[in-house]
């Protein structure tokens, strides 16, 4: 259970109740791995072996963590502590005051509201408006979906809790797990893929993702070119005839993906004008970086310098949406 503090990966602080603490690297990794598995028991070897992994540290390095993170944390004592236990080693605790009922959350229309500012947000890729928004649900009244609640632990980086069975049922992880294989082992993830959408057996929402939007980008991985290109034209079809704006450049990117897969350099170029051009018209910051990147690729074979600055503004628009 993720605990109240909230974490900030690029400054390294943490802040709760109005006040921050800045931590070193480590420090900040150490307290982020104990806050994700609050009230369980680690030993020192298992510290070393999350926060340290492919390192060479000695058991005396937990403990002088340990003791700078707790003068760094006195400033909560009454509330969060990390404490020792007796032969086993550290677990993190925090005191949890009884929440107050929030009188927004019986009005169906504020509700519906925030849904409808989360799903802007989500369109325009800002992934920063949106952690803000989760992270301060209670006080705002707004109540999150699981697999919503899901996807934003994923957009914070840390996916460790997808094979954490505390973190959510297996239905309401399956995709962020397939989606995240697919990334390591695309061939061996093909048969998970294939099985789920046999049995559609994932929440809707996911489902959806998976049937229309994301089997172009996994027949691509797969080789299946053919069969990519007839999906992405269909899907084309039917975002433009739906008018579902937040997809068009999505599909434009998707194109020029398949482009520099499956066709000419002329086509491509083609393909990345028009890209740019719905990106201009929907200047959606997510979009802005998977661009920037296909445009780097295109670009590297003639002027790699040229294009490694364009796939390093994409991971910078990424990283920041």
């Amino acid at each position: 259970m993720q605990a109240a503090l909230a974490f900030d990966r690029d400054k390294l602080t943490v802040s709760y109740r109005g006040q921050e603490i800045v931590l070193l690297p480590k420090e900040y990794t150490l307290l982020d791995f104990l806050c994700l598995h609050e009230s369980q028991t680690f030993s020192r070897e298992q510290l070393l072996n999350a926060v340290w992994e492919l390192e060479s540290p000695v058991d005396r390095t937990v403990d002088d963590h340990i003791y700078r993170l707790r003068k760094k944390l006195t400033i909560w004592e009454s509330d969060v502590r990390i404490e020792t236990v007796r032969g086993v080693g550290y677990r993190f605790t925090q005191k949890r005051p009884e929440p107050k009922a929030n009188p927004l959350h019986a009005l169906p229309s504020f509700a519906e509201e925030m849904r409808g500012i989360a799903d802007m947000y989500l369109r325009y890729g800002r992934g920063d408006a949106l952690l803000t928004l989760y992270k301060n649900k209670e006080m705002l009244g707004f109540d999150v979906d699981p697999g919503f609640g899901l996807l934003i632990r994923a957009m914070e980086g840390d996916v460790r809790f997808a094979v954490d069975p505390a973190a959510g049922s297996i239905r309401e992880r399956a995709f962020l797990l397939l989606y995240l294989y697919q990334h390591l082992e695309p061939e061996d993830n093909r048969p998970y893929i294939e099985a789920a959408l046999r049995a559609r057996s994932l929440p809707p929402v996911w489902q959806n993702e998976l049937e229309t939007m994301m089997i172009v980008q996994l027949q691509m991985d797969w080789g299946e070119y053919v069969q990519a290109s007839a999906r992405l034209e269909q899907l084309t079809a039917e975002v433009h005839k739906q008018r579902w704006e937040g997809l068009i450049p999505y599909c434009a990117n998707l194109r020029l993906a398949y482009s520099l897969h499956a066709e000419e350099e002329e086509a491509q170029l083609a393909a990345l004008r028009q890209a740019e051009l719905e990106l201009e018209r929907y200047p959606y910051m997510r979009e802005e970086g998977q661009l920037f990147l296909l445009k780097g690729l295109l670009l590297y074979r003639t002027d790699p310098k040229v294009g490694e600055a364009w796939m390093e503004r994409g991971r910078q628009v990424l990283q920041q949406s």
